[in-house]
């Protein structure tokens, strides 16, 4: 388990390493919760695993931007699992979900919705450093260009 930051050369490598599941934003107690979807296998495996244990999350939020496009490489290592997840975000598009991660210092993993997974299975990470958070979306409300968009080549 290295915890290394990843790199990426181009703006074809950040696209082609982009996460496919999906994010949403999931109710939780009258808060909305930043939500990472992800193949409904990988999530069983944490729940199993995780089960009945204390669990000890570091999460790391990797920004990379050029003052028009803003990617976020989410990196959530299961330290007791020996288990590492790396999320590529497009901040972009995500603005809603980078201001209530900045609100709330929590972020939860689920089954994607196409799985046809129980949308009540939620495991929320509480982050070790709220203010990581509150940074990132700073960097990114500076950073990302409001209607910038991957497809857009009129930078």
């Amino acid at each position: 388990m290295s915890g290394e930051r990843r790199s990426f050369k181009t703006i074809e490598d950040f696209i082609l390493n982009l996460h496919k599941e999906g994010v949403g934003l999931t109710e939780f107690n009258g808060t909305k919760i930043p939500t990472i979807y992800i193949d409904a296998l990988k999530y069983d495996h944490v729940i199993r695993n995780a089960y009945g244990k204390k669990m000890a999350v570091d999460t790391l939020l990797n920004i990379f931007h050029d003052q028009h496009d803003v990617f976020v490489d989410v990196q959530m290592t299961f330290l007791d699992l020996n288990v590492q997840m790396n999320f590529l975000l497009y901040a972009n598009d995500l603005m809603d979900f980078f201001m209530f991660l900045s609100e709330t210092g929590i972020i939860a993993i689920a089954p994607e919705p196409a799985s046809g997974g129980n949308s009540s299975n939620v495991f929320m990470i509480q982050l070790p450093k709220r203010e990581q958070a509150v940074k990132a979306f700073k960097i990114i409300k500076t950073n990302a260009r409001n209607n910038a968009g991957l497809s857009n080549d009129g930078r």
